[in-house]
């Protein structure tokens, strides 16, 4: 079973950055998931719906594609 809910080191890991690339992409890319923030103190843990992630990966892809093809 895929685990549902990813941290941000996992985010990295399958998009193959850094954790700062990782927060420059949520700073610049509004279509980038959101975290979603368990808890209420700084210290709370992070984490990333894993369809949302795929889901925007794929969109990415697409857009990609689309100028590929448009420029082709």
């Amino acid at each position: 079973m895929k685990k549902i809910r990813l941290t941000k080191k996992e985010v990295c890991h399958i998009l193959s950055i850094k954790t700062d690339a990782l927060s420059k992409l949520i700073l610049r890319d509004l279509s980038f998931p959101r975290p979603i923030k368990e808890g209420v103190t700084r210290q709370a843990a992070v984490y990333f719906d894993r369809q949302d992630i795929e889901n925007w990966w794929e969109s990415k892809k697409a857009e990609n594609n689309s100028i590929f093809h448009l420029s082709a």
